[in-house]
């Protein structure tokens, strides 16, 4: 035997000899008995090499010599669940529940394979039926597979009381801290989250991941100030939680704070060179504090980790619009929307570069396609008809305004943008009607008026108007 078939498992058992013997057996083209314990060991050696070949075999000579071993026709139902065989799979553990109907193993794979399935509620049933078997270590691990599956169905409740049910009894389980967490925010129930973590930490002070979990919360509530207290007790207990850096950072840029932001996500980098979303946010940190050259620069690193990170080439194709270089941000802006053809911002930035660019039948195109996806968006339509009207397509821009005035009545931006065309128009009696309208519902708002059609300021009936409702 040459060392590749050395083989030794965890209690010292040495199964040398039973390979040996099976390989001869293959070799001389003979019939041996082995009994179940063997077999199986033969099935774990030759899975352990990934010899599926080989292990196909055994299986089919330790189901001729024990055709009723119920722990037999589980392994051999493992192996055709990691060959991806699901349902020959089933058909085996389907027979061992009828000779073996209390089996620990059985349940847990028959649950596995209905979960590689994507049969969430079959494997939930196996996994409990799994528990109702299990010994008390394996009762954890059952515990979070209860909850991945009701996660899969959209269950949060449910995966939330496993959840919680595990960190009962093992408060340093890291990844069901973790699911937890996220339970808590994909149900929108950050409140709740809040007081359990909490609790949770003023239980187990010492849970980086506690606090980081705590941290979220607040940050998801706007708490920014204690969000930062506590990705700061993260990171004092482990000072090389990346994690908790980005998160701070972040928190830092929602109260624009950009630069100490920078300086966090710095601190993220030195621990994880190669995140994709940190520079990427460094950028956005960069473009908000107007650095456009510096903002292009770390979104383009951000690219280079990831070059399917299509918010990257937006960003870039923004600063280059902000630099009045319309040519390059119509090449990037196209790039992000390859990668995300249903993103409204993407369009509407195209729009106002093709605008720019004096393609205006080509940004109308693309403002249709930003109110086809948002259609609630408060200004679109405005730029609808502003560039219609540079096409001289009067009939077009009223129909955009009247499909505004009659879809979007609490749109005071989108009244006086129209009161302006109108007076433009010379449609006076209809202008003061919908100026009478604004103001009654927008006056603060009434400054729009002039940004939109400035040569209203000097119009006698608006003067008389304004001056109605200043009183």
């Amino acid at each position: 035997m040459d060392n590749e078939n050395e083989f030794s498992f965890e209690d010292g058992m040495d199964i040398t000899a039973t390979v040996e013997r099976f390989e001869s057996m293959l070799d001389e083209k003979t019939n041996l008995f082995f009994d179940v314990d063997e077999f199986e060991n033969l099935l774990e050696f030759y899975n352990s090499k990934s010899n599926f070949k080989k292990s196909l075999i055994v299986s089919k000579g330790a189901l001729e010599q024990h055709p009723n071993s119920a722990s037999l026709l589980v392994s051999v139902a493992q192996l055709y669940s990691s060959i991806h065989k699901p349902q020959e799979a089933l058909k085996f553990l389907n027979k061992a529940e009828t000779i073996e109907p209390f089996n620990f193993d059985l349940f847990y794979t028959k649950a596995g394979i209905f979960s590689q399935l994507r049969k969430s509620e079959k494997a939930i049933e196996n996994y409990k039926k799994a528990l109702n078997f299990s010994e008390k270590f394996e009762k954890e691990d059952i515990l979070l597979q209860l909850a991945f599956e009701y996660e899969n169905l959209d269950k949060h409740d449910e995966s939330i009381y496993y959840l919680k049910k595990i960190l009962s009894a093992n408060t340093e389980n890291e990844t069901a801290l973790y699911e937890l967490g996220f339970c808590f925010d994909v149900s929108e129930r950050m409140e709740e989250g809040k007081e359990y973590f909490q609790s949770f930490v003023d239980k187990t002070p010492y849970s980086y991941i506690g606090w980081y979990n705590l941290g979220i919360t607040y940050s998801k509530l706007d708490l920014f100030e204690k969000a930062i207290e506590c990705y700061d007790f993260a990171i004092l207990i482990k000072e090389d939680f990346s994690s908790a850096y980005f998160n701070k950072a972040h928190c830092l840029n929602q109260q624009k704070k950009y630069e100490e932001a920078l300086e966090v996500f710095n601190e993220t980098l030195k621990f994880d060179t190669e995140d994709a979303l940190c520079y990427h946010y460094m950028a956005e940190s960069f473009e908000k504090l107007e650095e456009f050259e510096k903002a292009i620069s770390f979104y383009k690193k951000a690219l280079t980790f990831d070059e399917f990170l299509a918010d990257s080439w937006y960003g870039i194709s923004a600063c280059y619009f902000e630099m009045n270089r319309e040519l390059d941000a119509l090449s990037y802006v196209r790039k992000a929307i390859k990668l995300d053809e249903f993103n409204p911002e993407y369009f509407y930035l195209l729009g106002e570069v093709q605008v720019e660019l004096g393609f205006f039948t080509e940004a109308i195109e693309a403002f249709e396609v930003v109110f086809d996806l948002e259609p609630e968006n408060d200004t679109v339509l405005i730029d609808l008809a502003n560039t219609s009207k540079k096409l001289n397509n009067l009939e077009d821009a009223m129909n955009y305004y009247v499909l505004g005035v009659q879809n979007q009545t609490k749109n005071g931006k989108l009244l006086y943008n129209f009161v302006g065309f109108l007076l433009e128009k010379g449609d006076i009696i209809n202008a003061m009607f919908y100026l009478d309208v604004a103001l009654r519902n927008h006056y603060k708002e009434k400054d729009s008026l002039f940004e939109a059609y400035e040569e209203a300021k000097y119009h006698p009936q608006v003067i008389d108007l304004l001056e109605y409702y200043k009183k």
